[in-house]
């Protein structure tokens, strides 16, 4: 009988294989994390799509009005944000929830307050008209409360001018005249203050710029705290060139105890990663932190959603006239128009 002689891989077969595989693995693998990226990106979209049906669909029961930013039903304390008010038309806790964002607990409470709850509405934001927001006490507040370009880097985008911005949302307040995060209050001065209608969809001139809904630090992009010496850092001016934390337990923050840029936040940047739009706190040197330079998912008032450059939405204006002189807005958040 002829034996058969069995021939293995030598040495260097194997490390020929080795050294391929490894090639194709790091060819690879990169791309599937792209993949995971944009697969990411696309569930945000989805969802902020789903959340701005939500809003429409709100406008048809409630006189076509937007939803309130806040409301406060009764003296107790309990606050109710927007995200909790469109449960009915959303149906899902889980819509609040940003893949691109941070892990949050889903807890959907039974009232707006909680820590859990908060953090899980800040994920997304809706502006707030200046006119709900108590701006140093002054009711109504200045148009000066509501300017991009007080801060050192917002002054960068600017050219060292202030541009103008407003909201769409308004602040209810029922059973008392309990409010608080720097909205209006009803007192016997001016007892309609805490109750401020958000504009209907038909007031916004432009409703494809303008922003509904976008991914946020806070429910409210902390423009309540707007110049009231609210704010944790810098001049106590929450406006979207600066960085603060919406309360200073960490649990009722969307990114714990880290200062969020007072705005729509960029959380989808390839070369930026999870950093975008938020310094670590309390240690972060807010004064030098950059503005974000990612992506923003936000949707317009019509129910288009977007995805566009941070600094692309927050750096478009339009020329508009205060008092008497000319000026500049920001295009997505000034829904007055031209």
């Amino acid at each position: 009988m002829q034996r058969t002689k069995q021939r293995g891989f030598t040495l260097i077969e194997l490390l020929v294989v080795i050294a391929i595989i490894a090639i194709l693995a790091a060819i690879l693998f990169p791309v599937f994390a792209q993949a995971k990226r944009a697969a990411k990106g696309s569930v945000a979209v989805s969802n902020a799509k789903q959340m701005a049906l939500g809003q429409i669909m709100y406008s048809n029961d409630y006189d076509d009005m937007f939803s309130p930013a806040v409301e406060y039903p009764q003296s107790s304390g309990a606050m109710y944000p927007w995200s909790f008010l469109q449960q009915p038309y959303m149906k899902s806790w889980g819509v609040l929830q940003d893949p691109t964002g941070p892990n949050v607990l889903l807890n959907s409470g039974d009232s707006g307050g909680g820590y859990n709850a908060f953090a899980l509405y800040g994920l997304w934001g809706m502006s707030p008209e200046r006119i709900a927001v108590n701006a140093g006490g002054n009711v109504p507040p200045p148009a000066s409360a509501f300017t991009f370009g007080q801060q050192a880097a917002g002054k960068v985008m600017t050219g060292g001018q202030l541009w103008y911005y407003d909201g769409i949302a308004g602040v209810a307040s029922w059973g008392g005249d309990w409010a608080s995060y720097g909205y209006m209050k009803s007192t016997t001065a001016n007892p309609g203050a805490g109750n401020v209608p958000s504009l209907t969809t038909t007031a916004v001139a432009n409703p494809a710029d303008n922003v509904m809904i976008a991914q946020s630090g806070t429910w409210d992009f902390m423009w309540s705290m707007n110049s009231n010496g609210g704010g944790d850092f810098g001049n106590g001016n929450d406006t979207p060139d600066n960085f603060d934390l919406y309360y200073s337990g960490c649990g009722s923050n969307a990114y714990g105890c880290a200062s969020t840029i007072c705005g729509p936040i960029a959380r989808q940047r390839d070369s930026d990663g999870p950093t975008v739009g938020f310094v670590p706190w309390p240690n972060g040197n807010v004064a030098a932190a950059p503005l974000p330079t990612g992506l923003t998912t936000w949707a317009g008032c019509d129910g288009h959603v977007k995805v566009t450059p941070w600094r692309q939405l927050m750096g478009a204006t339009i020329p508009i006239s205060i008092n008497g002189g000319q000026a500049y807005a920001l295009k997505a958040f000034w829904p007055e128009g031209q």
